[in-house]
C-alpha cells in the first residue's frame, strides 16, 4: 500500500509537494480505511481543484515514477518535464520519493534524475523498522558511490560492489538488481520487494483502456453474468452480454479493402495456431475480436449487448461515452481484489454524478478488508460530502502566483461533521477554485 509520496520539480511541482495516505483520527467512514503493518491507511483519496492548477501533474509524477523505476530513463516522456516557469530549475534534478508497504515491510524509496542529461544523481532504498529505526538497503550519492546497511557475506559484499561499479548513470540500481535471477534467500530480497510493489501501481488517464477490455467480458472464466448485472445496476440500460460470432471477412467488412485482406492473409497463415486453441485476439482501434475455427472457417468474435431485444444486439460503438468508460473502469475491480493501488486521471470523465458516486462505493464494498487504494482527480464537486467521503480523503490542488502547483488537505481546517462542504468551497474558503479575470478583449471590442 502507498502511505506517502512526495515530488519536487516535475513540471508544476516546483518546490517539495508531500502526499499522504496516513488516515487521521476521525472513526467516520471505517470501511474506507485498512490496516497494514499497524498501520491505519487510507483505501481512496479524491484530488479537487481548477483546470490547469496540476491536477494531471500529480497523476504523472506516481506515473513517471513508476515508469523509470520499472523501466530506466528510456521509459521517460517527452512531458517528463521540469519546472519551466524558473529558469533555475532547468539544472536541477526533479526528484520523487515514495513510502509503501510491501510484503509486510515499510519502504521508503526515491531518487533524483537530471532531465537534461536523464542521468541519475541520488537514489535511496530504506526499510523502515520503527519510527525510530531504519535500515539502509543503499544509498547512492551524487558521486556515484553507494552505501549499504545490510549485513553481507563476502560473496554477497562482492556482488553488491560489482552491481554499483557496472551501473550505468542512467540506470538504477533498485532496477539492476530486483531484474537479476536471485535466490529466495538472497540478502536482496528487499529490492525484489520494493521493486515488485511499483508493478502493482496502476495508473489510468480519461484515455486510458485496460488492455483486453473485451475480453474481461467475453472470457468464460470470468463472471459474465455478474459483469452484466452491474453495467445494468449503472443504469447503463444493457441487460445481457453476449457473442457475436460472423465469417473474418464479414467481420472485418469496415475496415479499408487492402488493410482488410493483409489482415485475412495474416489470418490465414496463422490458421495452426487457431486450431491450437491458442489465444488469438485482434484489436483494431475501439474494436476487438477474438479469433476462432468454425469447422473449417475463421470466424471474429465480438462483444455484443442487449438492450432488451435479443434479436437485436447493440455493438459497442453504438454505446454512449459513458458505457464506453465503464467498459474500461468496471475492470478495475478485479484489479482492486488483487490488492493493487489505483490511479485514475478524471474519473468522472463522461459519467452523471451519481454514477461516479455508485462507482466508489462499490469499490469500498467490493475491496472491503483488503490492501487495496483508490487515487483519483475529479472535478465532481458533489463529491465534497463529508456523507460521501472523509475529510482525509478530500485533496485540494491550487495554482499559486508563480504557476507552481501546491496540494493540501481538508484535514487541515477544523470543521464539523455536518458541515456542508461545498458552498465553503465554491466561494474560495479552501481555495483551488478558478480566478477568473476581466475580459478586456470584450472591452476593446465594445
Amino acid at each position: 500500500m502507498l502511505i506517502r509520496f512526495a515530488v519536487e520539480n516535475y513540471n508544476s511541482f516546483k518546490d517539495r509537494q508531500v502526499f499522504s495516505m496516513v488516515a487521521g483520527k476521525q472513526t467516520r467512514h471505517a470501511t474506507h480505511c485498512v490496516t497494514a503493518h499497524g498501520v491505519n491507511l487510507l483505501k481512496s483519496s479524491f484530488f479537487f481543484g481548477a483546470n490547469a492548477s496540476g491536477k494531471t501533474n500529480f497523476v504523472r509524477a506516481l506515473d513517471f515514477m513508476r515508469r523509470i523505476t520499472l523501466r530506466g530513463t528510456d521509459a521517460m516522456r517527452h512531458s517528463d518535464r521540469y519546472f519551466r516557469i524558473d529558469p533555475a530549475y532547468k539544472e536541477k534534478p526533479g526528484v520523487v520519493q515514495i513510502d509503501f508497504i510491501s510484503n509486510q515491510r515499510i519502504f521508503s524509496y526515491g531518487f533524483a534524475i537530471n532531465y537534461l542529461t536523464r542521468k541519475i544523481c541520488g537514489e535511496w532504498l530504506y526499510r523502515i523498522e520503527s519510527p525510530e529505526e531504519e535500515v539502509c538497503i543503499f544509498e547512492r550519492r551524487p558521486d556515484s558511490t553507494f552505501s549499504t546497511d545490510l549485513s553481507l557475506d563476502e560473496k554477497s559484499q562482492m556482488r553488491f560492489e560489482i552491481y554499483c561499479n557496472d551501473l550505468k548513470p542512467n540506470k538504477l540500481l533498485l532496477n539492476e538488481i530486483a531484474s537479476k535471477n536471485l535466490e529466495a534467500a538472497s540478502p536482496f530480497t528487499d529490492f525484489l520487494f520494493a521493486y515488485d510493489w511499483f508493478k502493482k501501481l496502476l495508473v489510468v488517464y480519461p484515455d486510458s483502456h485496460v488492455r483486453n477490455r473485451y475480453e474481461f467480458f467475453l472470457n468464460p472464466a470470468s463472471d459474465t453474468d455478474s459483469m452484466a448485472k452491474m453495467l445494468y445496476a449503472f443504469d447503463t440500460g444493457i441487460e445481457g452480454i453476449m457473442k457475436g460470432k460472423q465469417p473474418a471477412e464479414e467481420a472485418f467488412a469496415f475496415l479499408p479493402d487492402e488493410v482488410k485482406k493483409d489482415l485475412l492473409d495474416t489470418l490465414e497463415q496463422s490458421r495452426d495456431k487457431i486450431q491450437g486453441n491458442d489465444h488469438f485476439t485482434v484489436e483494431i482501434g475501439k474494436y476487438q475480436f477474438e479469433i476462432a475455427l468454425d469447422g473449417d472457417e475463421i470466424i471474429a468474435e465480438k462483444i455484443m449487448l442487449d438492450h432488451g431485444n435479443v434479436a437485436e444486439p447493440f455493438e459497442f460503438s453504438d454505446e454512449s461515452d459513458g458505457t464506453k468508460r465503464l467498459f474500461d473502469l468496471i475492470p478495475l475491480y478485479e484489479f482492486g481484489q488483487k490488492e493493487r493501488i489505483i490511479v485514475i486521471d478524471e474519473l468522472d470523465r463522461s459519467f452523471h454524478s451519481k454514477l461516479t458516486q455508485e462507482f466508489i462505493r462499490l469499490f469500498f464494498e467490493l475491496t472491503e478488508g483488503k490492501p487495496s487504494q483508490l487515487i483519483c482527480t475529479t472535478h465532481d464537486l458533489n463529491l465534497m460530502d463529508l456523507e460521501i467521503l472523509r475529510k482525509d480523503e478530500i485533496w485540494f490542488v491550487e495554482r499559486e502566483k508563480d504557476h507552481s502547483t501546491r496540494i493540501y488537505s481538508l484535514s487541515d481546517y477544523r470543521l464539523k461533521f455536518d458541515k456542508k462542504l461545498l458552498n465553503d468551497y465554491l466561494i474560495g474558503r479552501y481555495g483551488a477554485v478558478p480566478c477568473f479575470r476581466d475580459n478586456e478583449w470584450q472591452e476593446d471590442c465594445e
